[in-house]
Protein backbone atom coordinates (compact mmCIF):
# COMPACT_ATOMS: atom_id res chain seq x y z
CA UNK A 1 0.00 0.00 0.00
CA UNK A 2 0.99 3.30 -0.95
CA UNK A 3 2.74 5.30 1.75
CA UNK A 4 0.69 8.59 1.34
CA UNK A 5 -2.49 6.90 1.73
CA UNK A 6 -1.62 6.77 5.84
CA UNK A 7 -1.07 10.54 5.49
CA UNK A 8 -3.34 13.30 6.79
CA UNK A 9 -4.51 15.11 3.86
CA UNK A 10 -3.61 18.46 5.25
CA UNK A 11 -0.21 17.69 6.24
CA UNK A 12 0.54 16.71 2.33
CA UNK A 13 -1.21 19.54 0.83
CA UNK A 14 1.05 21.96 2.80
CA UNK A 15 3.69 20.53 1.18
CA UNK A 16 2.82 19.60 -1.95
CA UNK A 17 1.09 22.14 -4.42
CA UNK A 18 0.50 19.72 -6.89
CA UNK A 19 -1.74 17.41 -4.57
CA UNK A 20 -3.77 20.50 -3.76
CA UNK A 21 -4.46 21.19 -7.49
CA UNK A 22 -5.18 17.11 -7.79
CA UNK A 23 -7.54 17.66 -4.93
CA UNK A 24 -9.52 20.38 -6.65
CA UNK A 25 -9.92 18.30 -9.45
CA UNK A 26 -11.00 15.35 -8.12
CA UNK A 27 -13.27 17.14 -5.26
CA UNK A 28 -11.36 15.73 -2.19
CA UNK A 29 -11.63 17.86 0.46
CA UNK A 30 -8.39 19.17 1.87
CA UNK A 31 -9.15 21.74 3.85
CA UNK A 32 -12.27 21.50 5.94
CA UNK A 33 -11.50 17.72 6.98
CA UNK A 34 -7.94 17.98 6.73
CA UNK A 35 -7.23 15.61 9.41
CA UNK A 36 -8.74 12.67 7.55
CA UNK A 37 -5.70 10.15 5.96
CA UNK A 38 -6.00 10.22 2.30
CA UNK A 39 -7.44 6.54 2.25
CA UNK A 40 -10.48 7.81 4.23
CA UNK A 41 -11.00 11.22 2.13
CA UNK A 42 -10.92 9.32 -1.22
CA UNK A 43 -13.80 6.77 0.19
CA UNK A 44 -15.88 9.93 0.27
CA UNK A 45 -15.16 10.25 -3.72
CA UNK A 46 -16.45 8.43 -6.33
CA UNK A 47 -13.33 8.34 -7.86
CA UNK A 48 -10.59 5.32 -7.99
CA UNK A 49 -7.94 5.00 -5.07
CA UNK A 50 -5.57 4.03 -7.87
CA UNK A 51 -5.78 6.43 -10.71
CA UNK A 52 -5.32 9.41 -7.96
CA UNK A 53 -2.42 7.69 -7.01
CA UNK A 54 -1.57 7.30 -10.68
CA UNK A 55 -2.35 10.88 -11.64
CA UNK A 56 -0.54 11.88 -8.40
CA UNK A 57 2.68 10.40 -9.49
CA UNK A 58 2.35 12.24 -13.04
CA UNK A 59 1.77 15.68 -11.55
CA UNK A 60 4.81 15.20 -9.61
CA UNK A 61 7.05 14.22 -12.19
CA UNK A 62 6.42 17.57 -13.33
CA UNK A 63 7.76 21.14 -13.19
CA UNK A 64 6.55 21.97 -9.91
CA UNK A 65 4.04 24.89 -9.88
CA UNK A 66 2.14 27.25 -7.47
CA UNK A 67 3.46 29.01 -4.14
CA UNK A 68 7.18 30.03 -5.17
CA UNK A 69 7.31 30.68 -1.33
CA UNK A 70 7.16 28.38 1.73
CA UNK A 71 3.86 30.08 2.76
CA UNK A 72 3.80 27.88 5.40
CA UNK A 73 6.81 29.53 7.16
CA UNK A 74 5.84 33.20 6.88
CA UNK A 75 5.29 35.32 10.20
CA UNK A 76 1.54 34.54 11.17
CA UNK A 77 0.97 38.47 10.41
CA UNK A 78 1.84 38.16 7.42
CA UNK A 79 0.01 35.13 6.60
CA UNK A 80 -3.17 37.07 8.11
CA UNK A 81 -2.86 39.63 5.78
CA UNK A 82 -2.21 38.11 2.38
CA UNK A 83 -5.27 36.34 3.15
CA UNK A 84 -7.41 39.23 3.89
CA UNK A 85 -5.86 41.27 0.93
CA UNK A 86 -5.62 38.52 -1.55
CA UNK A 87 -8.66 35.54 -0.96
CA UNK A 88 -11.24 37.91 0.84
CA UNK A 89 -11.02 40.40 -1.56
CA UNK A 90 -11.13 37.96 -4.51
CA UNK A 91 -14.03 36.83 -2.35
CA UNK A 92 -15.84 39.56 -2.16
CA UNK A 93 -15.36 40.92 -5.79
CA UNK A 94 -16.51 37.55 -7.57
CA UNK A 95 -19.91 36.99 -5.21
CA UNK A 96 -21.21 40.15 -6.54
CA UNK A 97 -20.02 39.43 -9.54
CA UNK A 98 -21.69 36.11 -9.91
CA UNK A 99 -24.71 37.00 -7.62
CA UNK A 100 -25.13 40.04 -9.89
CA UNK A 101 -25.01 37.62 -13.46
CA UNK A 102 -27.40 34.78 -11.83
CA UNK A 103 -29.94 37.14 -11.63
CA UNK A 104 -29.44 39.12 -14.94
CA UNK A 105 -29.49 35.19 -16.18
CA UNK A 106 -32.68 34.03 -14.24
CA UNK A 107 -34.78 37.27 -15.49
CA UNK A 108 -33.73 37.29 -19.05
CA UNK A 109 -33.38 33.70 -19.71
CA UNK A 110 -34.82 31.11 -16.74
CA UNK A 111 -37.44 32.58 -14.51
CA UNK A 112 -38.55 29.53 -13.50
CA UNK A 113 -35.92 27.28 -13.64
CA UNK A 114 -36.07 25.34 -10.34
CA UNK A 115 -32.43 24.24 -10.38
CA UNK A 116 -31.17 27.80 -10.94
CA UNK A 117 -33.58 28.88 -8.64
CA UNK A 118 -31.92 27.09 -6.06
CA UNK A 119 -28.49 27.82 -7.39
CA UNK A 120 -29.59 31.38 -6.68
CA UNK A 121 -30.96 30.47 -3.04
CA UNK A 122 -27.83 28.65 -1.88
CA UNK A 123 -25.43 31.26 -3.85
CA UNK A 124 -27.01 33.75 -2.12
CA UNK A 125 -26.81 32.06 1.58
CA UNK A 126 -22.81 31.18 0.77
CA UNK A 127 -22.54 35.17 0.09
CA UNK A 128 -23.91 36.24 3.86
CA UNK A 129 -22.11 33.44 5.48
CA UNK A 130 -18.88 34.56 3.72
CA UNK A 131 -19.57 37.76 4.14
CA UNK A 132 -20.10 37.60 8.00
CA UNK A 133 -17.18 35.54 8.52
CA UNK A 134 -14.85 37.07 6.97
CA UNK A 135 -15.72 40.33 8.74
CA UNK A 136 -15.60 38.57 11.98
CA UNK A 137 -11.81 37.62 11.04
CA UNK A 138 -11.21 41.51 9.57
CA UNK A 139 -12.18 42.81 12.74
CA UNK A 140 -11.92 40.55 15.64
CA UNK A 141 -9.51 37.60 14.44
CA UNK A 142 -6.50 38.92 12.55
CA UNK A 143 -6.13 42.01 14.25
CA UNK A 144 -5.29 39.73 17.32
CA UNK A 145 -3.33 37.60 16.04
CA UNK A 146 -0.98 41.32 14.59
CA UNK A 147 -1.12 42.23 18.18
CA UNK A 148 0.39 38.85 19.13
CA UNK A 149 3.05 38.70 17.10
CA UNK A 150 3.47 42.94 17.67
CA UNK A 151 3.65 42.33 21.25
CA UNK A 152 5.65 38.78 21.11
CA UNK A 153 2.47 37.14 22.98
CA UNK A 154 3.18 39.95 26.32
CA UNK A 155 -0.56 41.39 26.08
CA UNK A 156 -3.55 41.59 27.91
CA UNK A 157 -6.16 38.36 28.15
CA UNK A 158 -8.23 38.80 25.38
CA UNK A 159 -11.92 38.99 26.03
CA UNK A 160 -12.83 35.93 24.46
CA UNK A 161 -10.37 34.84 26.92
CA UNK A 162 -7.88 32.43 24.16
CA UNK A 163 -7.73 32.22 20.79
CA UNK A 164 -9.01 29.12 20.31
CA UNK A 165 -12.64 30.10 20.77
CA UNK A 166 -12.73 32.34 17.85
CA UNK A 167 -10.54 30.15 15.68
CA UNK A 168 -13.19 27.34 17.00
CA UNK A 169 -15.83 29.52 15.80
CA UNK A 170 -14.52 30.35 12.20
CA UNK A 171 -13.89 26.66 11.73
CA UNK A 172 -17.64 25.44 12.34
CA UNK A 173 -18.40 28.52 9.61
CA UNK A 174 -15.94 27.68 7.38
CA UNK A 175 -17.50 23.79 7.15
CA UNK A 176 -21.23 25.56 7.06
CA UNK A 177 -20.09 27.33 3.76
CA UNK A 178 -18.11 24.13 2.50
CA UNK A 179 -21.59 22.81 2.62
CA UNK A 180 -23.46 25.44 1.00
CA UNK A 181 -20.41 25.04 -1.76
CA UNK A 182 -21.24 21.55 -1.98
CA UNK A 183 -24.82 21.97 -2.22
CA UNK A 184 -23.95 24.53 -5.39
CA UNK A 185 -21.20 21.58 -7.50
CA UNK A 186 -24.40 19.37 -6.95
CA UNK A 187 -27.02 21.84 -8.08
CA UNK A 188 -24.74 22.57 -11.27
CA UNK A 189 -23.69 19.02 -11.39
CA UNK A 190 -19.86 20.48 -11.06
CA UNK A 191 -20.13 22.78 -13.02
CA UNK A 192 -21.69 21.56 -16.31
CA UNK A 193 -25.33 22.24 -16.78
CA UNK A 194 -28.06 22.00 -20.14
CA UNK A 195 -27.40 25.76 -21.07
CA UNK A 196 -23.74 25.11 -21.46
CA UNK A 197 -23.85 27.11 -25.02
CA UNK A 198 -25.33 30.27 -23.14
CA UNK A 199 -22.17 32.72 -23.01
CA UNK A 200 -23.52 34.22 -20.02
CA UNK A 201 -24.19 30.97 -18.47
CA UNK A 202 -20.69 29.81 -19.67
CA UNK A 203 -19.18 33.04 -17.49
CA UNK A 204 -21.13 32.16 -14.45
CA UNK A 205 -20.10 28.77 -14.52
CA UNK A 206 -16.42 30.14 -14.83
CA UNK A 207 -16.73 32.75 -11.94
CA UNK A 208 -18.08 29.67 -9.78
CA UNK A 209 -15.18 27.82 -10.34
CA UNK A 210 -12.84 30.13 -9.80
CA UNK A 211 -14.21 30.93 -6.71
CA UNK A 212 -15.03 27.15 -5.19
CA UNK A 213 -10.76 26.80 -6.38
CA UNK A 214 -9.87 29.94 -4.64
CA UNK A 215 -12.07 28.94 -1.59
CA UNK A 216 -10.17 25.89 -1.09
CA UNK A 217 -6.70 27.32 -1.45
CA UNK A 218 -8.59 29.90 1.22
CA UNK A 219 -9.29 27.72 3.66
CA UNK A 220 -6.53 25.50 3.59
CA UNK A 221 -3.91 28.59 4.18
CA UNK A 222 -6.19 29.23 7.28
CA UNK A 223 -7.45 25.93 9.00
CA UNK A 224 -4.38 23.74 8.04
CA UNK A 225 -1.43 26.55 8.25
CA UNK A 226 -2.78 30.08 10.15
CA UNK A 227 -4.89 28.55 12.63
CA UNK A 228 -3.09 25.69 14.21
CA UNK A 229 0.15 28.12 14.70
CA UNK A 230 -1.26 30.75 16.04
CA UNK A 231 -2.84 28.11 18.89
CA UNK A 232 0.59 27.06 19.26
CA UNK A 233 2.41 30.50 19.57
CA UNK A 234 -0.40 31.67 22.30
CA UNK A 235 0.19 28.46 24.35
CA UNK A 236 3.88 28.87 24.13
CA UNK A 237 3.88 32.78 25.19
CA UNK A 238 0.91 32.45 27.74
CA UNK A 239 2.30 28.87 29.44
CA UNK A 240 -0.72 27.49 28.36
Amino acid sequence: MDPLLDQKVSEIAINNFAFIKLCQEFNIDFYCNGNATLKEALKNTDRNETEFLIRLKEVNDNKPYGFNVKIEDWPLDLLADYIQKTHHRFTDLILVQIKSAVNEYLETHHPKNENLLIFQEQLNLLSKELGGHMKKEELILFPYIRKMIATRGAMEEPRFKSVENPIDMMIHEHDTAFQLLKNIRSVLNDYTIEDINSVEMNDILSKMKSLDTDLGLHLHLENNILFPKVIAFEKIKLNL
